[in-house]
């Protein structure tokens, strides 16, 4: 069972969500009829623009696909490639799955540096990124929501419709695999510091519970 798919995500639009962005699209037309050695002084205006869009759309692919990765890299890649697009897409749904693809492409590239490079101070690690991103996309999930989103074990087993028990052990295995081999594991600021799991027989000498600050 893949579990993930049992996880909700937030309403896909708002008649808000709508009208701004109308609004992006327009100033991204005004942007694309500027002289090309204009454009560079009216980035700024762009990115405050596209950047709340190309932010909720990364979040959205992460939580989808449960992946850790450097968001201010991210962010500024995508923009680059957004800005030289001839349009921008009739939705932002459609901007969503658009950035959610080009996210997937760049990790499936072998010669790509996306997911094993260092991010910003507190963002993961290259080598975090690397173990989180390649276990199970089941284990991700219930690391996802426990570490990142910091629900607590009730909560998790409530979001996915998982007993207890299995979210327990489940957690427990995905991080004994996530911090093998490791003598720390400092964690991106704003992750949960896993107590629960240095007391699990297993993860003995792994002080791998540096909670992110």
């Amino acid at each position: 069972m893949d579990r993930s798919q049992h996880i909700r995500i937030a309403p896909a639009t708002t008649p808000t969500l709508v009208k701004e962005w109308l609004l992006t699209k327009r100033v991204f037309q005004a942007f694309l009829t500027l002289p090309a050695e204009e454009r560079f002084q009216h980035l700024g205006k762009l990115f405050e623009r596209l950047a709340p869009w190309i932010e909720r759309g990364i979040r959205v692919a992460v939580i989808r696909h449960f992946l850790v990765l450097p968001q201010e890299m991210l962010l500024a890649r995508i923009f680059a490639k957004a800005a030289k697009r001839e349009a921008l897409h009739d939705s932002h749904q459609a901007f969503g799955l658009w950035i959610e693809s080009q996210i997937l492409r760049d990790l499936a590239d072998p010669v790509d540096q996306l997911g094993v490079v260092n991010g910003a101070s507190g963002e993961p690690t290259a080598e975090l990124q690397r173990r989180f991103n390649g276990l199970p996309m089941a284990d991700r999930a219930l690391l996802y929501l426990y570490l990142v989103e910091k629900r607590s074990q009730p909560q998790v087993a409530r979001a996915t419709g998982i007993p207890r028990p299995e979210i327990d052990a489940t957690l427990q295995s995905a991080w004994r695999q996530l911090t093998r081999g490791l003598d720390e594991l400092k964690l991106p600021r704003g992750w949960r510091k896993p107590d629960f799991f240095s007391r699990t027989p297993g993860t003995e000498g792994v002080s791998a519970a540096e909670e992110g600050a």
